[in-house]
């Protein structure tokens, strides 16, 4: 539901800023994954991949064969391409029909957020481009992964609102269990057991209690 309402969302926000085209390009996206990407996909993707969103209101997935169930089961793409020789001949296939005067990729020079991009990945597109004898104008797409993260999706607000309702329940209840003599580490294994008891989903960040 999420990455559907993101999806949506960035339609919308390519109409708003006025961007013909924007691609998430990115591979191996467990090692070295854009940030935006867990607002396209529900999983890592491996071999090189672009989710390409336009103004016109189109998205479009190319991702490995391997891949491509997993981005189709998200019912959140209008068309989901799978490949498994190269990523090059239907990306460009695909730009030739949007002939967008603007591409937005994700680079940044203040903004680790939008700076999910790689330079090699850069190259690689840059180099697909002037192949397909592209003339127009590649851009950061700042505005819209920071838009897309900053404006709060119906689903993205209820979740929010419950994770501050337990936050606060489990709160009051440690409030309770600290006592003198109690360690630090007591302390966040009972908070880390009430978090398991609701079965909330959260990941139990080790750094911060250990």
């Amino acid at each position: 539901m999420l990455i559907q309402e993101k999806i949506k969302q960035a339609k919308q926000l390519l109409k708003e800023f006025n961007i013909d085209c924007w691609i998430t390009f990115t591979r191996e996206s467990q090692i070295n994954g854009d940030p935006t990407l867990q607002f396209l996909s529900s999983a890592d993707v491996t071999w090189h991949s672009a989710f390409i969103m336009t103004k016109s209101g189109k998205a479009i997935a190319i991702v490995g064969q391997y891949d491509k169930k997993m981005i189709e089961d998200l019912n959140a793409y209008d068309n989901v391409i799978g490949y498994v020789q190269s990523i090059k001949e239907p990306l460009l296939e695909n730009l030739k029909k949007i002939a967008p005067e603007q591409i937005a990729l994700n680079y940044s020079i203040g903004s680790e957020i939008s700076d999910g991009i790689t330079h090699g990945m850069y190259l690689t597109m840059t180099n697909y481009l002037s192949e397909l004898g592209y003339k127009g104008k590649i851009i950061s797409a700042e505005k819209i992964t920071s838009a897309l993260r900053e404006r709060k999706a119906k689903s993205e607000i209820e979740n929010i609102k419950a994770a501050i309702k337990h936050t606060l329940q489990i709160f009051k209840l440690v409030t309770k269990y600290i006592q003198p003599g109690k360690t630090e580490k007591q302390i966040a294994d009972f908070m880390k057991a009430e978090v398991n008891k609701r079965k909330l989903g959260y990941a139990w960040d080790e750094n911060v209690c250990p």
